[in-house]
């Protein structure tokens, strides 16, 4: 399944490259964690038959999270519906969103639920 959500012009997905909470995950460490990762990315241009969207990442909008890849996909759907309700409206105008995501690297499934 595909976590991702798209508002607009702008794109909130997780990505799971592996990540845990000291760097790559090591499934043999019993107190590490599968973390993932959220990316925000904006179409630069709709295209005009709505297929072949070319999507371009954001700067300084991608981050590992305390967000463990194990949670449920309900939860995960969630927690990309409030990371793109922070981040909507900024990154739509084209303003940085460096900081406002730094603050969401820290979202948790304590925060949804």
């Amino acid at each position: 399944m595909d976590y991702e959500i798209i508002k607009g012009r702008i794109k909130v997905e997780w990505v799971d490259l592996g990540e845990g909470l000291s760097e790559d995950y090591d499934p043999n460490d019993p107190n590490d964690i599968p973390l993932l990762r959220f990316d925000v990315s904006r179409m630069e241009d709709f295209p005009k038959d709505g297929r072949n969207m070319d999507w371009e990442g954001i700067d300084d909008a991608s981050y590992c999270t305390n967000f463990p890849a194990t949670t449920s996909d309900d939860l995960k759907m969630k927690a990309l519906e409030y990371i793109m309700n922070e981040i909507y409206e900024p990154a739509e105008a084209g303003n940085s969103i460096k900081k406002l995501c730094e603050r969401l690297s820290w979202i948790s499934p304590e925060w949804i639920s």
